[in-house]
């Protein structure tokens, strides 16, 4: 694991103390400089834009876990000859992409072959797409092989039973059930996207780790209950399951390696290397894809049938956001609809990231963006809609 921060904890006036404590004053002073520029409000920035959305963070000095690649990767092969509505959707998934000013990559798949693959902007098949709350999908799945494991007995166990450093606030007390439907009462996040003010930057420098994140917000309980998005909740899930084993390695050995990944992936952890689970994540865009499969392999029962039916209570719906509306209701940690004929599930993550997939046809759409656009969510909706009525042939 990378770690670049420095610090000291005193000097003597020689000129060899002076000058390291200066380097190191650089270096703290370059680390704040660009965590400050690659904040998530920054990133629409046409200078930033492209480093910050498709992987500085994945490659950054910031504190980060790598997940290696397999000797024998998944094969995705490109499709053969389309069939007539498969066409038909490659053509609108073209125009859609070419049109969209912010896209950098897209992908399609259908029953593990890939119908349709572009990238924008610099951006290639080796680019490591970095995530936000799409990552909250894959800590939901982490949870699922810890239950099936034994290391969970009962989802309806409080975290504050394996997690013992936040026992008494209020992601503590509520159940593993509650904390993955986005329900744990801790009051609403500042941000639409579920952050605490200050929240990226504390954890991205290394000011607050990510009990100690839990401790400061998680006193005061006022929405039990209720869907309220926030990121610790799924920080909470991800401490649980280190108060029993290892989250790291159990996603690990559960889902990045059964995927049989090309690339090697990267997820964002604090100073005392947790993973951030929820955000953070950087893969590769057919890595995304073969995420996608296991995903769809879980919920068939490639682990077993309590895996499969952890994925079917995951991806379907469990509560909704009666506040906001929104057109997708929540499994676990995952969005969730049935609107467009057959059941479908969504990884979404700030600035129009989605992975889409239809589980009945094995049908996935992946895209990357670096900013958030209305027109852009409804042509993708609308691309995906489209596909899912279409029965195969």
């Amino acid at each position: 694991m990378l770690n670049t921060r420095s610090a000291f904890w005193g000097f003597s006036l020689n000129r060899q103390t002076c000058e390291l404590a200066m380097k190191a004053l650089q270096k703290h002073l370059c680390l704040l400089i660009l965590s400050f520029l690659l904040t998530p409000s920054q990133a629409a920035e046409p200078a930033i834009r492209q480093d910050y959305i498709t992987g500085a963070l994945s490659s950054f000095p910031f504190d980060r876990h790598q997940f290696a690649e397999v000797a024998q990767p998944l094969s995705l092969s490109a499709a053969g000859v389309l069939t007539t509505n498969q066409q038909t959707i490659v053509d609108l998934a073209r125009k859609a992409f070419n049109d969209d000013s912010f896209a950098l990559g897209i992908m399609l798949l259908e029953r593990g072959q890939i119908l349709f693959e572009q990238f924008k902007k610099g951006t290639d098949h080796k680019t490591k797409f970095f995530s936000y709350s799409m990552a909250k999908s894959l800590t939901a799945m982490t949870v699922g092989q810890a239950l099936c494991a034994g290391q969970i007995r009962s989802l309806d166990d409080r975290a504050g039973a394996y997690a013992k450093t936040i026992e008494q606030t209020v992601f503590g007390q509520a159940t593993l059930r509650q904390l993955l439907t986005m329900s744990s009462g801790a009051r609403a996040s500042d941000e639409d996207g579920g952050s605490l003010f200050g929240e990226w930057n504390d954890i991205t420098t290394g000011r607050i780790t990510i009990h100690d994140l839990l401790k400061k917000y998680g006193s005061e309980k006022v929405n039990p209950h209720i869907f309220s998005y926030n990121n610790s909740d799924t920080n909470a899930l991800m401490l649980a399951v280190n108060g029993t084993g290892n989250f790291a390695q159990l996603f690990e050995q559960k889902i990045w390696q059964p995927s049989q990944p090309e690339q090697s992936a990267t997820w964002l952890t604090d100073k005392q290397g947790q993973l951030y689970a929820s955000a953070g994540f950087g893969a590769a865009l057919r890595d995304w894809a073969r995420l996608a499969m296991r995903s769809v392999a879980l919920l068939k029962g490639a682990d077993g049938p309590c895996m499969a039916e952890f994925m079917q209570q995951a991806t379907t719906r469990q509560t909704s956001d009666t506040v906001k509306q929104r057109f997708w209701d929540y499994g676990y940690q995952t969005w969730v609809t049935k609107k467009w004929g057959v059941p479908a599930y969504a990884w979404q993550g700030a600035y129009g990231q989605s992975v889409i997939v239809d589980p009945t046809h094995e049908r996935v759409l992946i895209i990357f963006r670096y900013a958030a656009q209305e027109e852009s969510y409804r042509a993708v909706g609308s691309l995906f809609s489209r596909w899912a009525r279409m029965p195969a042939q």
